[in-house]
C-alpha cells in the first residue's frame, strides 16, 4: 500500500523562489535609495558647511576693516571690485600677533573660489585657500553718498529675484519693492557717480555694506549682506 508522499511540489518551490527573489529585489532597490539619500544629505551638509565657512570668512575681512572719509594714502584700508573679483585690503589685529597689514583678493578661478592673501612683511608669498567649488560669484557694494553699485559678475551665477536693500543709519533694512539705489551721474569729465559739494570739490564716498552672491555647484544661489567697519 502507498503512502503520499510529503513535501512541496516543483510548482510550489518555483513559486516560492520568485517570491524570495521579488522581495529580495525590493529590499536591494529600497536599500539603494537609503543610501542615495544619505549621500545626497551628506553632501548637502558639506556644502552648508563650506559656504558658511566662506561666508564667515567674507565677514571677518570686511569687517576688520576700518574706512575713513579722509583721502586715501597707501596704508588706507581699502575695498573694491577688480577685474577678477573682489580685493581687500586692512590691517589685522584680531590674532595672538603684533598688527600686520593684509592684502585679501577673493577670485573665481573658473569653479573654484580662491582666497589669496598676502601679509607684511613678505607680500611676495602669498597663502592661498583650498579650491572651494563655486560655479559663480555677484558683488555689488553700497556707497555712502551714491547708494547701490551696478552688480559686477563672476563665472556662471544664477539668477534669482530679491528685494532692494538700503542702508538707514546704522542698521541694514530690508525694503521690498524700492528700487535699487544708483550712484549720481556726473558731470562731463567728472567720474560718474562721485557726488560733488556745491564748490565742486569731489566727496569720498565711504562702502558702508557689500552684497556677495556665491552660486553652489547645485546652481543655488546664497546672497548675504556684510556691514564693512568704518565711521557710522
Amino acid at each position: 500500500m502507498n503512502k503520499n508522499a510529503n513535501g512541496f511540489t516543483l510548482l510550489e518551490v518555483l513559486i516560492a523562489l520568485g517570491i524570495v527573489s521579488v522581495i529580495s529585489i525590493l529590499s536591494w532597490q529600497g536599500l539603494q535609495e537609503v543610501l542615495r539619500s544619505a549621500n545626497r544629505v551628506t553632501e548637502v551638509d558639506e556644502q552648508i558647511q563650506t559656504v558658511s565657512a566662506v561666508l564667515s570668512q567674507f565677514e571677518k575681512d570686511l569687517g576688520a576693516l576700518e574706512l575713513s572719509l579722509d583721502a586715501p594714502t597707501p596704508e588706507s584700508d581699502l575695498i573694491e571690485v577688480t577685474g577678477n573679483g573682489l580685493l581687500i585690503q586692512f590691517t589685522q589685529r584680531n590674532t595672538s600677533e603684533p598688527a600686520y597689514r593684509e592684502r585679501v583678493e577673493w577670485v573665481l578661478d573658473g569653479t573654484n573660489l580662491l582666497r589669496i592673501a598676502r601679509r607684511q612683511p613678505n607680500p611676495e608669498q602669498p597663502s592661498i585657500s583650498a579650491p572651494i567649488a563655486t560655479r559663480g560669484m555677484q558683488v555689488r557694494l553700497l556707497r555712502e553718498p551714491g547708494g547701490w553699485t551696478s552688480p559686477v559678475t563672476f563665472g556662471s551665477h544664477a539668477l534669482q529675484e530679491r528685494t532692494d536693500l538700503e542702508l538707514q543709519g546704522p542698521a541694514l533694512q530690508l525694503n521690498s519693492g524700492a528700487p535699487a539705489q544708483r550712484p549720481p551721474e556726473g558731470a562731463e569729465g567728472d567720474t560718474p557717480g562721485t557726488p560733488e559739494t556745491p564748490e565742486g570739490q569731489p566727496v569720498q564716498s565711504l562702502v558702508r555694506a557689500v552684497e556677495i552672491s556665491l552660486t553652489q555647484p547645485n546652481n543655488q544661489a546664497v546672497t548675504r549682506v556684510f556691514l564693512t567697519g568704518g565711521i557710522y
